[in-house]
């Protein structure tokens, strides 16, 4: 399980992959794109010598923040990212994405020829 700094930490990674970058992602949130410093120190869990050793984190104040000025829903900052968004190229969840969209038919159709293809193939006899 995470913690809350490591969840936030993950979800900032996602941020930052989805908006292309950290200047970007400082951009949409209403900062200078040169003004990455506080959330790189954030994601790289760099140490502050001035408190002790203690790694630089996200407090809920920024993490309301952010999720305000992205649009996202209350808290998003804080429960930890799932399959599908830490691995947003596995064609499993592509696959299971689209069928959640499907009339029921189609997706017993897509059923069917999933099986079929999944059926061991049997070589044609040679003469």
């Amino acid at each position: 399980m995470l913690t809350i700094e490591e969840t936030r930490r993950a979800r900032l990674r996602i941020l930052v992959e989805r908006y292309g970058g950290m200047a970007n992602l400082c951009q949409s949130l209403g900062y200078a794109r040169n003004q990455t410093a506080t959330l790189t120190r954030i994601l790289n869990t760099n140490v502050r010598h001035e408190r002790g050793g203690k790694p630089y984190n996200m407090g809920s104040p920024m993490a309301r923040e952010i999720e305000f000025k992205l649009s996202l829903d209350t808290g998003w900052m804080d429960n930890p990212p799932g399959h599908s968004e830490t691995h947003p190229d596995d064609y499993i969840i592509h696959v299971m994405k689209r069928m959640e969209s499907m009339p029921e038919w189609q997706r017993d159709h897509a059923m069917r020829i999933i099986d079929t293809f999944a059926e061991p193939s049997i070589a044609p006899k040679t003469p």
